[in-house]
C-alpha cells in the first residue's frame, strides 16, 4: 500500500497514522524518495531506484526519522540518485565501508601504524622501530596480528602473559608496547578510554623488569617518589627493617649491591670508614652523619636481636643471621609502586652518580667515592689518590646537601629530611 502526498514537512509527520502493517508513502516533488511506515512507530527515509544500465530496483534505507532531519534525508536521497546514476550500488558501498572499517581496526595495521607514526617523529631511532616491529610485534605479540583491537579483553591479555613467563624480560617490553599501541588507538578514537583493556591489566602484578643498563631514576619526578615510599611514614609497604635500611644505604653511598649487602662489621674503621677491598685497591668509604645513622640502628636491631651467632655482616638474614640479607627484589618492588618501572640495584648507583655530578665535588672524590680506577693515574690507597680524609668527607656531605633537596617534603624547622625520616619510622 502507497500513499502519495505533496507535502513533506515537520507538520506533515507528525500527522502520519500507524496502520496494521508497513506501509510508504511517496512525494511527488522528490521521486524516488520514500518514507516507510512500520506498525511499530519506525517511520525511515528511503531511496528506491534502479542502477543505471539497468538491473533490479534497490532500496537504500537512510535513516529514522528520530536521527536524521528532512533536509539531512532529502540530501542522502540526491546523493544516492548520483550513485545510481553512476551504475554503482549503494549498498555495496555501505557493505564495502564497513568491512574496510572493520579492517582498519585489525591489531597488526594500528601497531605498524603507530610504529610508523613514532619512528616519523623522531621518538624512536631506526633500530628501535625495527626491534619493536620484528622482534616484539612480529613475535611476542604474534597472538594479537588478526583480532579487531575491540574484541581484546584484559583476560586475553593476562593468558597472554603468563603464556610468556618463561621469557618474563622480554613479555615485559612486549607488555610495555601493547600499552603504547592501545593508548595510540584511544587519541585516534578508534576504541574509547573506558574499554581499554590496558587500564584493567594489573601493572604491578608483572614480573621483575628486564635490567636496562640506561635507566636511572628522574631526579625530579620519580627520585622523591621512591624515597617517599622508602620512608613509609604510613607503614604500608611492610618491609623488614634490614632490607630497608641496606637500600637506603645503597641510595646514600652509591655502593654496589654486593658491596652493601656482604658488608662486615669488621671492615668499619672507627666510625670514620668502611674498608672495601676493590679489584686494585682498597676503598674507605667515608662514614658521616647519614652513614652512621644507619650503623647506629643496625647495631640497635642486633643488640634488640635474640637470635645467637649473629655473625659479622651488617645487613644480615633475619632467618638466618650468619649468612647475608640476599634477595631485596621484592622490596624494590614495593618501593617502585609510584613508578611505570621496578628499580633495580644499579639504578640506584646511576642515580647517585647523578646527583654527584650535580654536587661539583673535585673529580677525583668523584671517582673515590664511586669506588672507580681513575685511568688518569695509578693508586692502591688515599694517599696514592691525593687525598684528605676530610676533604673526602665534607664532598659525601655536599652530596648528601644536594641529595637532600630531591626529599619529597621538607618541612619547617627539618634541615635534613632524609636523616629525619629514615630513622623516624624503624
Amino acid at each position: 500500500m502507497n500513499i502519495t502526498s505533496d507535502v513533506l514537512d515537520n507538520e506533515f509527520l507528525d500527522t502520519i497514522v500507524l496502520k496494521g502493517s508497513p506501509y510508504f508513502i511517496t512525494f511527488s516533488k522528490y521521486p524516488g524518495f520514500r518514507l516507510k511506515v512500520n506498525p511499530k512507530g519506525r517511520i525511515s527515509y528511503i531511496t528506491y531506484g534502479r542502477i543505471r544500465f539497468g538491473g533490479n530496483p534497490r532500496t537504500i534505507t537512510h535513516g529514522t526519522t528520530v536521527k536524521l532531519s528532512i533536509s539531512e534525508a532529502i540530501d542522502k536521497h540526491f546523493q544516492t540518485l548520483k550513485i545510481l546514476s553512476k551504475g554503482l550500488d549503494p549498498n555495496l558501498i555501505k557493505k564495502t565501508k564497513t568491512i574496510q572499517f572493520t579492517d582498519s581496526l585489525i591489531f597488526r595495521d594500528i601497531a605498524i601504524q603507530f610504529l610508523t607514526e613514532k619512528k616519523n617523529n623522531k621518538e624512536y631511532s631506526e633500530l628501535y622501530f625495527n626491534h619493536c616491529k620484528n622482534y616484539l610485534l612480529g613475535n611476542k605479540l604474534r597472538a594479537f596480528h588478526k583480532l579487531n583491537i575491540m574484541s581484546i579483553t584484559h583476560n586475553f591479555i593476562n593468558e597472554w602473559y603468563e603464556s610468556k613467563s618463561n621469557t618474563p624480560s622480554s613479555a615485559n617490553s612486549a607488555m610495555s608496547l601493547l600499552a603504547s599501541i592501545f593508548s595510540f588507538a584511544v587519541t585516534k578514537n578508534l576504541i574509547d578510554f573506558h574499554s581499554n583493556p590496558i587500564n584493567l591489566v594489573n601493572r604491578i602484578q608483572l614480573k621483575y623488569s628486564n635490567k636496562k643498563n640506561n635507566i636511572q631514576m628522574d631526579l625530579k619526578q620519580e627520585l622523591p617518589k621512591f624515597i617517599y615510599q622508602l620512608w613509609d611514614p604510613l607503614n604500608v609497604n611492610n618491609v623488614h627493617a634490614i632490607t630497608r635500611y641496606a637500600i637506603y644505604m645503597m641510595l646514600i653511598t652509591g655502593m654496589k649491591k654486593n658491596d652493601v649487602l656482604k658488608m662486615k662489621w669488621s671492615q668499619v674503621r672507627d666510625m670514620k670508614f668502611i674498608n672495601i677491598k676493590k679489584k686494585n685497591f682498597n676503598q674507605l668509604f667515608p662514614i658521616n652523619n647519614h652513614v652512621e645513622d644507619i650503623l647506629k640502628k643496625m647495631l640497635l636491631l642486633r643488640s634488640k636481636s635474640l637470635l645467637r651467632n649473629k655473625g659479622d655482616f651488617i645487613f644480615y638474614n633475619p632467618n638466618e643471621p650468619r649468612k647475608p640479607l640476599s634477595n631485596i627484589r621484592k622490596s624494590l618492588i614495593k618501593y617502585s609502586v609510584d613508578l611505570d618501572w621496578v628499580v633495580y640495584p644499579e639504578a640506584i648507583r646511576k642515580t647517585f652518580t647523578k646527583i654527584i655530578n650535580e654536587s661539583s665535588i673535585p673529580t677525583h672524590h668523584y671517582y673515590y667515592l664511586l669506588g672507580l680506577n681513575n685511568k688518569t693515574s695509578s693508586f692502591n690507597s688515599l694517599s696514592n689518590y691525593n687525598i684528605s680524609t676530610i676533604e673526602l668527607s665534607r664532598s659525601l656531605d655536599a652530596v648528601h646537601k644536594r641529595l637532600e633537596r630531591h626529599s619529597p617534603m621538607n618541612l619547617p624547622g627539618i634541615d635534613e629530611p632524609l636523616r629525619y625520616f629514615i630513622s623516624k619510622n624503624t
